[in-house]
């Protein structure tokens, strides 16, 4: 019997660079296809979109199984981009969200999903210097349209609301912790949570990786007693503690590694490689 039905890894942090555009090194990728080849349902849980899985990784993860992405508010078909869920904000929070975003000036971003399925996402702000724009694309993600303000883009009764909306700061500079600050105000109407340094994100209230998990079981028919996930942030803590068994990397944060399972080593040491063989194929 195998010792799990499904693993979920959540990409950034886990198995990439969190801070530019890196593949996934030999170890994790081949510790990846001898779990597939074992015949491990294997997926991703990650705050990025469909479309990025999609069109930044073709053929390189070998994904066949339904993706969990957008922080839990999308679930797709990674081949085919074909949209089996989507969450949105309701367009009720998501005007009063965007106006305090106009108000405030923080660097944000609103992710909208259009009829075919694909992502698209709208930024109120470009990059001071040319180092934090190349990290603002990377983190954000593409394609991309500047909007002055957010608030036009909901002003139709019949807008489109968000999956999500991102917001980028560096707390350092700017004195304040921001994922506090959205929470005090949106919570428990929105779901915020932090998922990097630099980044607060929102999704409608009870979207995050965990209930993505717990959806995508449904849609599979596989037990999440039976679930083992992987993650290294603070937004992975919704699904490791949905998942039967949950695996911090050495570089999570602290919060996350006190509700683990088990600690690999960190990304640098190939952590997600170590556990899968470890914990999956019993090596």
């Amino acid at each position: 019997m195998r010792p799990f039905d499904l693993v979920i890894l959540d990409l950034d942090g886990t198995i990439l660079n969190p801070y530019k555009r890196a593949t996934v090194t030999p170890a994790v990728h081949d510790a990846i296809l001898a779990v597939q080849a074992a015949g491990v349902p294997l997926t991703i849980g990650t705050g990025r979109t469909l479309d990025y899985l999609r069109h930044q990784f073709p053929g390189e993860l070998h994904l066949t199984y339904p993706v969990i992405t957008t922080q839990g508010a999308v679930i797709g078909d990674p081949q085919s981009g074909h949209v089996l869920a989507e969450l949105t904000i309701p367009l009720t929070d998501a005007r009063t969200l965007v106006r305090w975003l106009d108000g405030d000036g923080v660097m944000a971003g609103l992710y909208f999903l259009d009829q075919d399925g694909a992502t698209h996402v709208y930024r109120n702000q470009i990059g001071r210097t040319p180092e934090e724009e190349e990290l603002l694309h990377h983190l954000l993600g593409h394609p991309s349209t500047y909007a002055a303000q957010f608030a036009p883009l909901l002003a139709a009764p019949d807008a489109h609301p968000p999956v999500k909306a991102i917001t980028f700061e560096d707390p350092a500079k700017s004195g304040r912790d921001l994922a506090v600050t959205l929470e005090e105000i949106f919570a428990p109407g929105l779901s915020i949570m932090r998922t990097h340094i630099w980044l607060v994100e929102a999704t409608a209230n009870g979207v995050d990786k965990g209930s993505g998990l717990r959806r995508l079981c449904a849609m599979l028919g596989v037990d999440p007693r039976r679930v083992m996930a992987v993650g290294d942030s603070e937004n992975d803590i919704p699904m490791l503690q949905a998942a039967g068994f949950g695996v911090a990397m050495g570089n999570a944060t602290d919060s996350l590694k006190a509700i683990a399972d088990w600690i690999a080593p960190t990304i640098d040491e190939d952590g997600a490689a170590v556990a899968l063989r470890k914990w999956v194929l019993g090596e």
